[in-house]
């Protein structure tokens, strides 16, 4: 471990040579980038492969798209080299499920209208400035890429489950793909990454109103790009359940003709990360989804 912390000491300092680091944090389970949180002041972020610091110049440009347009913080780059970007750590806590639940219907009300307008504001961006286009999310969204992954789980993840397994999964994609235009939808500006740990949260409160709690930003845009607005509300199911999100319906207007697609999205990626983790070899993929929410509604 020592000499890891000083492989990162090194690269940090030649990153910004000019800045003294005394307190070095690591952390290399992302999966396309390296992290170190550096004095708890700068978030150094290194791309893992040629392949993530595209992705990485990706983030760049969509976070300076919709840094106006989003009234929290998002990361704003200090630096930016090919395959590193830096930026000012930005403080709170990840909004846990157990976080939510142990709030009071005022403050989980409260953080539902957040989200919903954050949501909203961000789904609403423009796709492009001048000489600026958002690719599409390297989520599946489309009815080609389900019908895709249907194969391949049919074929890698079926030997593995037991039957009861695969009857769900098999209902899970003959209700989509059923559905001729099931998977039509307005191209948005989506996160496609909205978990529990890329929304942070002040538990403390502003000033002495414990109800004024709120989300101070929104971590990790590696993975936004075009795609649909039911795969950002898709991740939050997952990780909140049916019972919270419909809350945010409040402020993001449409909310209901979206949940449909939502659900599918909520469940699917659950064999999806499971199909990384068979293709790739990474178990970590397997464990991913331990301890998410339940409560999708049919």
């Amino acid at each position: 471990m020592k000499q890891e912390i000083e492989f990162w000491r090194a690269r940090v300092n030649e990153v910004m040579p000019d800045q003294h680091f005394a307190e070095i944090e690591l952390n290399q389970d992302g999966l396309v980038n390296d992290v170190v949180i550096v004095n708890r002041e700068f978030v150094f972020r290194f791309a893992k492969t040629e392949h993530d610091a595209d992705t990485l110049a990706r983030e760049v440009t969509i976070l300076d798209l919709v840094r106006p347009r989003l009234n929290v913080s998002i990361p704003k780059p200090i630096h930016y080299e090919r395959g590193c970007m830096v930026y000012p750590y930005l403080r709170g806590q990840p909004l846990l499920r157990e976080t939510v639940l142990a709030l009071d219907e005022l403050e989980q009300t409260s953080i539902a209208d957040t989200l919903g307008m954050l949501l909203y504001a961000l789904h609403t961006s423009p796709l492009s400035e001048p000489g600026q286009e958002v690719k599409p999310t390297i989520a599946p969204a489309s009815r080609e890429q389900n019908i895709d992954i249907r194969a391949r789980v049919r074929e890698k993840i079926y030997p593995l489950l037991l039957p009861h397994q695969i009857q769900w999964a098999e209902a899970l994609y003959e209700g989509a793909l059923a559905t001729e235009d099931f998977f039509d939808y307005e191209p948005v500006l989506v996160h496609a990454d909205l978990a529990p740990y890329h929304i942070l949260f002040d538990e403390r409160g502003r000033g002495s109103d414990e109800h004024n709690r709120m989300i101070t930003g929104i971590l990790d845009f590696g993975t936004a790009g075009v795609g649909d607005a039911a795969q950002d509300f898709g991740t939050l199911l997952s990780a909140y359940g049916e019972q919270f999100v419909v809350k945010m319906g409040a402020t993001y207007p449409g909310l209901n003709q979206l949940l449909p697609r939502a659900r599918f999205h909520a469940q699917a990626i659950e064999l999806q990360w499971v199909l990384n983790g068979i293709e790739s070899g990474e178990n970590f993929w397997f464990t991913a989804h331990l301890g998410g929410a339940r409560g999708i509604r049919s």
